[in-house]
């Protein structure tokens, strides 16, 4: 979608990090550093105005931490109703954002709203990266082990919650871990030698993946088992909850995917159920591995060293 685009702007020098990579954000080189840049919108997750606009503004800042940056500055980006829903919620929206934003230590500069039938909230953010330490999914190597920093599953538990499916109580954890920010495991990455990185969200665990290993020329070959997963997403994908996006993950994932083990239909939904506000996929030196997840852990993270960086071509390799 986006060749023909560069074929009109031509090669920037400047540009550190283009569409080439299909990485989460571009990093555009400005007197000496590295400016990370991104938008994000979602549809709400939850009934709560204002956890909805810490979540949609976590997702947003999600793409910066990603890149191995810190965020400097965000603008709202407003798709709201123009009946149906009262002030107060859009207002509640903004206050949540703006307490994420806080926490980013990130300042937000304004925005813009447009009239949408369905209600969407993110930001476009912008961020600053040291250029020698650049997170991107080109960087991964043979050898190296994958850790990732949240469970899967919230796309399920989002639509079964909308679909009485899961009681607000069932939604809870994962929406606590939506609402988390990457930046500690961004910073606990960059200090134990993380070479590449993304963020799991639309896409799913597996095309966020193959992201990694078409970038980086290699293969990646991860243990189901490892996985961390969601309470309830097992018992809500055996009784038909999906997503409108889960079916296209698969397909666009098939040609580049090595199912060893004989997953079952739900493993199935879990390596392609889009994700909001994930967490962070981190291709690190095997030496540092298991040091990054314990200090994840101790910093309150659920992460797992998932599998290894293979030698290429490029696929994504499910094993036990």
């Amino acid at each position: 979608m986006v060749a023909p685009l560069q074929a009109i702007v031509g090669k920037d020098a400047r540009v550190l990090v283009g569409p080439e990579t299909s990485d989460d954000a571009g990093v555009f080189l400005l007197d000496g550093r590295g400016l990370v840049a991104t938008a994000d919108f979602i549809t709400p997750v939850c009934d709560d105005p204002e956890r909805f606009g810490r979540v949609a503004a976590a997702n947003s800042l999600s793409d910066v931490y990603a890149m191995g940056g810190a965020p400097l500055f965000a603008l709202n980006l407003c798709c709201f109703p123009a009946a149906g829903v009262p002030t107060e919620a859009f207002t509640a929206v903004l206050a949540g954002a703006a307490r994420a934003l806080v926490e980013a230590n990130a300042a937000l500069l304004g925005g813009h709203s447009v009239r949408d039938p369905e209600l969407k909230f993110g930001l476009a953010v912008i961020g600053v990266v040291d250029p020698s330490r650049i997170l991107t999914n080109a960087k991964a190597m043979a050898g190296d082990r994958l850790v990732l920093t949240k469970p899967l599953g919230t796309g399920v538990l989002i639509n079964a919650y909308k679909a009485d499916k899961l009681d607000a109580d069932g939604l809870e954890p994962a929406l606590v871990e939506m609402e988390r920010l990457n930046n500690v495991a961004c910073t606990l990455g960059l200090e134990h030698g993380a070479r590449a990185a993304t963020d799991i969200t639309g896409f799913g665990f597996a095309g966020h993946a193959l992201e990694i290993a078409r970038a980086s020329g290699v293969g990646l070959r991860v243990g189901f088992g490892r996985l961390p997963v969601h309470e309830g997403f097992y018992r809500l994908a055996e009784q038909g909850v999906t997503t409108g996006c889960t079916g296209s993950n698969q397909h666009h994932a098939a040609p580049f995917f090595r199912d060893w083990v004989g997953l079952s239909p739900g493993q199935l939904e879990l390596l392609h159920d889009p994700q909001t506000s994930g967490g962070l996929l981190l291709s690190v030196p095997a030496e540092r591995a298991n040091l990054l997840v314990a200090a994840l852990v101790a910093a309150g993270h659920r992460a797992a060293e998932v599998g290894e960086v293979v030698a290429g071509p490029p696929r994504l390799e499910i094993v036990a």
